[in-house]
């Protein structure tokens, strides 16, 4: 039967719909339009269509279950994520997040919290966001954010029309990434540039890596060095058993220092300082040895020149006093096991002192290094010539040594700095005292021997110089008499226990005592070194002198300031200076500061100087008399004549007063040429504007012969010998 019109619409209508869900739901292989209509009615569309609809609700609700479960995942994953993610719309504002994104750049608030809003208002880095979202390509770059080094990455989102719809951002921290960067890039300048060569071999020993240091040591190009072994350095000076060693430390200890020879690329020998280490890898397996070395060439250069200096003199390059003693205890050692004698010569420059520092101390340097030189070439190369320091010198002879060959080999030395020495274009004479010693004979040990050897040199200076002396048991006893009197005299300076005596000098025209000189006195001294002749040579030589000079000068200004005010007038006090004072830099600012501090003028002191010092350096003499003479402090030469006489110097130096020695009074008016001699003295002095003052007066007839001559001031026993303070006060008022 045909259908009806309104049939065949509905059958239309039918079949288009049914078309439509069998092509959503896929269940048939065939279109509507190949079902004829009595198929399609006997499909029962109505039915059909409920059926889709119940299967599409179904499929519909299991694809949003699986949906949502993917979504979960999705979200747990990208909040399990190390990376922050932000997806902003084209508006900017927040379409979502994850948790770090959220901890990162909104404070912490929930996503649904900032979902929806501009990221300007909710995003603590909202320029940094929109900036990234702005040039959104996919390609990573890296900006810092809150003190993190980020890694970003953004990406456009675009829908079915190709319209950019959305941007995701993914932030990634670097931070520790970029930290082991810098310290890799800093571990490989260190290697780089590090001065200590650094090179790596793998687990079979060939070199895989090397620093620049280790070309600029060894002197091996990189090219040559990568796949050989270390031993292209061997320098053929170990043994065997060294390297043996070496490599059971290694083994053994996983490490290795120590000292070695290398030969360079150039074929030189250097030593170096080097260290191995084992690498092994989790497992303990081996996989590399990094070695570390250090030239110590310079070091062991200065090392070595360090241990020249601590046994040589700098300035002469002769042994000093420690190598020259330990020569000379081995000497010794030997000398006593072979019953053979050995000598010692004892050498002092005599005079060396008036050059030094008359022409400055470059010049003695100079003269110095000369003399050694010159004595290098009188001994022979198995005897020792050493420097002690300053001018002096030793020789040790060991072999065929005898008393006699000792004094020939003095006696060269002798007669050889006799001779002239060339120095900077000047001809300068010095000579030389030598003291001899013979082991056994003259000590059984080093000290003994070099003490005698010295002691018999200063006899030898005493005697004249230019000379030598062998030692003697007399020598030991004058020795042993100076030292105690050295360490009395010492005591006595730091316990002030001296006294000054007062001798006055007298105007015999004026029948008063115009003056005194002030002389010391050691009351507690030893018996045979009371007097000043004894005492005084020694404080000179040990320069005691000095503080003992600064407390007569003080001691004679005071007792000066006390007779004043106690109403005794006298013009000045007297005072002798030593060379050795005169030559302290501090000499004129503290006689000057003495009389300031015992308010005394400086016409009220006189100081007297013997001719030998005023002819050790006339220059200086000149110098520093002249600056006390501003202050007015006067001068006098004492012993006048008895002294290396110049008179060129009486008119060089501001002078006041002659004091004529006592050897030219005490036979006047019985010797005629103590009388001409006194006559003349008298005269020169009143020629030249100066006070003539006799000294050594013991006799009226000694006081009117001078007095006859023109002198009118004396000193002497014939009206008082010196007597402590509290008498010579009482003396001058009673005068």
């Amino acid at each position: 039967m045909s259908p009806t019109l309104s049939q065949h619409e509905a059958l239309r209508y039918i079949r288009a719909k049914v078309d439509q869900l069998l092509t959503v739901m896929g269940t048939l292989p065939l279109r509507a339009e190949e079902l004829d209509d009595d198929t399609l009615i006997a499909l029962d569309p109505i039915g059909i269509i409920a059926e889709s609809f119940r299967q599409v609700i179904t499929h519909l609700n299991e694809t949003n279950d699986r949906l949502d479960v993917t979504q979960k995942e999705i979200r747990a994953i990208l909040d399990t994520l190390g990376a922050a993610v932000v997806v902003l719309d084209i508006e900017d504002r927040v379409e979502d997040c994850n948790s770090r994104a959220s901890e990162w750049f909104f404070g912490g608030a929930d996503r649904t919290q900032v979902a929806g809003r501009l990221a300007s208002e909710v995003c603590t880095c909202a320029e940094a966001l929109v900036g990234v979202r702005a040039d959104a390509d996919g390609t990573p770059h890296s900006l810092s954010l809150h003190g993190r080094d980020v890694q970003v990455v953004a990406s456009r989102i675009f829908n079915d029309a190709g319209h950019h719809t959305k941007t995701v951002i993914l932030f990634t921290d670097i931070t520790q990434q970029k930290d082991k960067e810098r310290h890799l890039k800093l571990y490989a300048e260190v290697f780089r540039h590090v001065g200590e060569g650094i090179l790596i071999t793998d687990a079979d020993n060939r070199i895989i890596e090397i620093n620049d240091a280790i070309t600029r040591i060894t002197g091996y190009p990189r090219d040559e060095l990568i796949g050989n072994t270390p031993g292209s350095f061997k320098s053929g000076l170990h043994e065997k058993s060294f390297y043996e060693d070496l490599w059971r430390t290694l083994r053994e200890q996983g490490y290795w220092q120590g000292e070695i020879f290398d030969r360079t690329h150039a074929g030189q020998i250097i030593p170096l300082l080097q260290s191995i280490s084992e690498v092994r890898d989790a497992e303990g397996v081996l996989t590399h040895h990094i070695a570390v070395m250090t030239d110590i060439s310079s070091l062991k250069e200065t090392q070595t020149r360090l241990d020249f200096l601590a046994h040589h003199d700098v300035l002469t390059e002769l042994p000093n006093r420690l190598l020259f003693s330990d020569r000379l205890h081995h000497a010794i050692e030997r000398a006593r096991r072979d019953q053979h004698p050995v000598a010692l010569l004892f050498i002092d420059l005599d005079r060396f002192k008036n050059i030094n520092d008359s022409l400055g101390h470059h010049v003695g340097d100079l003269l110095l290094i000369e003399a050694a030189n010159r004595l290098k070439g009188l001994v022979r190369r198995a005897d020792t010539v050493a420097r002690l320091g300053g001018d002096e010198f030793v020789v040790l002879l060991e072999s065929t040594a005898s008393h006699a060959t000792a004094a020939l080999l003095a006696e060269k030395i002798v007669m050889a700095f006799k001779q002239p020495f060339t120095v900077s274009g000047l001809d300068l004479h010095i000579g030389c005292s030598i003291g001899t010693t013979l082991f056994p004979d003259d000590g059984d040990d080093a000290g003994t021997l070099l003490k005698n050897a010295d002691a018999a040199m200063y006899r030898a200076k005493e005697t004249g110089r230019d000379g030598h002396v062998h030692y003697s048991a007399e020598l030991s006893v004058a020795m042993t008499d100076k030292m105690e009197l050295d360490n009395a005299l010492r005591t006595a300076v730091r316990e002030n226990s001296f006294e000054l005596y007062y001798q006055p000098i007298i105007d015999i025209t004026r029948g008063r005592v115009v003056a005194c000189e002030a002389l010391i006195r050691w009351p507690g001294g030893p018996a045979t070194a009371r007097t000043p002749d004894r005492f005084i040579p020694v404080a000179e030589e040990t320069r005691l002198i000095v503080p003992l000079g600064e407390w007569i000068l003080r001691e004679a200004l005071e007792r000066l300031c006390a007779w004043r005010d106690a109403g005794l007038g006298l013009d000045y006090v007297s005072v002798n200076i030593s060379a050795v004072q005169l030559a302290q830099p501090n000499f004129i600012d503290r006689v000057i500061a003495l009389l300031n501090e015992t308010h005394v003028a400086g016409s009220e002191l006189q100081i007297e100087l013997t001719e030998n010092v005023l002819m050790g350096d006339i220059e200086l003499c000149a110098w520093v008399l002249a600056q006390l003479r501003e202050h007015g402090i006067r001068v006098a030469i004492d012993d006048f004549g008895t002294g290396y006489s110049s008179l060129s110097y009486l008119k060089q130096l501001p002078i006041d007063n002659l004091k004529i020695d006592r050897s030219f009074v005490r036979d006047i008016p019985g010797d005629p040429n103590d009388c001409a001699i006194a006559t003349a003295v008298i005269g020169l002095a009143k020629t030249l504007g100066l006070d003539a003052i006799a000294e050594g007066i013991e006799t009226t007839e000694q006081q009117a012969y001078l007095a006859q001559i023109g002198c009118d001031k004396v000193q002497g026993y014939l009206h008082a010998r010196p007597m402590p303070a509290a008498n010579f006060e009482t003396f001058a008022r009673n005068f």
